[in-house]
């Protein structure tokens, strides 16, 4: 029991700096959501939201990259869209 919870503290690590950065520096979730009323984000759930969802389900090295790649797919050229965590 010990043991497999010692393996979870870094994914909780991680989740919690991404907890960190949506409370502060986040224009979607932080102090600056009042610059964007309407939200930042062109995708739902936001990046930060997807990248807590996936590494808390995979993991931080599959939920990562999953992370990663919805952040490099977010710029103005993306059509804006719904995503779900999935296999």
């Amino acid at each position: 029991m010990f043991v497999s919870n010692l393996f979870l503290i870094p994914r909780q690590l991680v989740v919690l700096f991404i907890e960190v950065y949506q409370r502060t520096l986040s224009p979607d979730h932080g102090l600056l959501v009042g610059l964007y009323p309407y939200g930042f984000c062109r995708f739902y759930p936001s990046c930060s939201e997807y990248a807590k969802a996936a590494i808390q389900k995979y993991g931080i090295v599959k939920g990562g990259t999953k992370a990663l790649w919805r952040i490099l797919r977010c710029n103005p050229w993306t059509q804006p869209s719904i995503n779900e965590i999935n296999n």
